[in-house]
């Protein structure tokens, strides 16, 4: 059951706090919000535990309203070794069902539970375009996705309402690729990925922020909702578009092989990758997008 609770703004416990998107999320929706960072209580990526029943004894409250859940090793931090692939699984996978099992123990669970996943779930799919019920991919993040998705649903017999956030490349300054790009984009040192032709499914900072507020506002919204911008772009123009906002040029092609021996197994599954993925469930649920021209996203971001 849930239960309302003695602070005067609905209360958010969320993972991930410390991330680019948890200190986003914190930071936009701190004015309506009473936002609660879980913190890790003596447990690593590879078995990880949050102090959630602590933080009710905290907070006097027997279920925060919402649960946002982003903790996880970032997946494109590292080569993928078989060790750190592991690392990857149980810091996603088994944290998420870590924290679904210690709030299905209680008698007073959150209204809502949103839970991040990753537009990997389509894995490579060329020449397609996605939508949040096309079938999966069978790469590894293909597969972490699924699996990560998946360890919240048995949430699904309970009153809580279920959110899956497929979240895209989130441009932001503070983080994510557009932060790594920026420096040698500056230095004139930009350019095409492999040909160039893969689809890169973006989506602004701000733009997320928004729609995980709609989500949460709009309570007949539950479920897979991809969160990219409607107007996915190749590599090439994301490129030409990011050194035109830059005023530098960006000829400095980096070949498919190159890509591969510098990132490893990393090239395939995330940078040479191809998935032109609509937000269709958002658009079909009336939200409107800020930015959904990269030109606009860009200048809006770079200053």
């Amino acid at each position: 059951m849930t239960q309302s609770n003695p602070i005067a703004k609905p209360i958010i416990f969320i993972t991930g706090q410390s991330g680019m998107l948890g200190q986003q999320i914190t930071e936009s929706l701190a004015d309506n919000y009473h936002i609660h960072g879980l913190h890790r209580k003596g447990s690593s990526a590879n078995n990880p535990s949050w102090n959630y029943r602590e933080s009710l004894t905290e907070l006097k409250i027997k279920a925060p309203d919402i649960v946002i859940h982003l903790a996880g090793a970032g997946i494109a931090d590292k080569r993928w070794t078989k060790q750190y692939k592991q690392t990857i699984y149980k810091s996603r996978v088994q944290g998420t069902q870590w924290l679904v099992d210690e709030i299905m123990l209680s008698d007073y669970r959150p209204k809502t539970f949103l839970c991040a996943s990753a537009i990997g779930y389509y894995g490579h799919r060329p020449n397609e375009t996605l939508h949040e019920d096309s079938e999966p991919g069978d790469n590894f993040v293909a597969k972490i996705s699924q699996n990560w998705e998946a360890a919240t649903d048995a949430l699904k017999a309970t009153e809580t309402r279920l959110i899956k956030l497929r979240f895209g490349m989130m441009l932001s300054t503070t983080g994510g690729a557009l932060k790594d790009l920026l420096l040698p984009f500056k230095m004139g040192f930009g350019g095409r990925l492999g040909d160039g032709r893969q689809h890169h499914s973006w989506i602004s900072i701000s733009d997320v922020m928004t729609a995980i507020d709609f989500l949460i506002k709009q309570t007949n919204c539950q479920g897979v909702y991809n969160l990219t911008s409607p107007q996915p772009v190749s590599n090439l123009a994301f490129t030409q578009s990011l050194a035109k906002t830059l005023k530098r040029p960006a000829f400095m092609h980096m070949p498919a092989f190159l890509v591969r021996v510098i990132f490893g197994k990393v090239a395939d599954e995330l940078l040479l990758a191809d998935a032109r993925v609509l937000p269709q469930r958002l658009l079909d649920a009336g939200f409107e997008f800020e930015h959904a021209d990269l030109k606009h996203a860009l200048r809006s971001l770079i200053k």
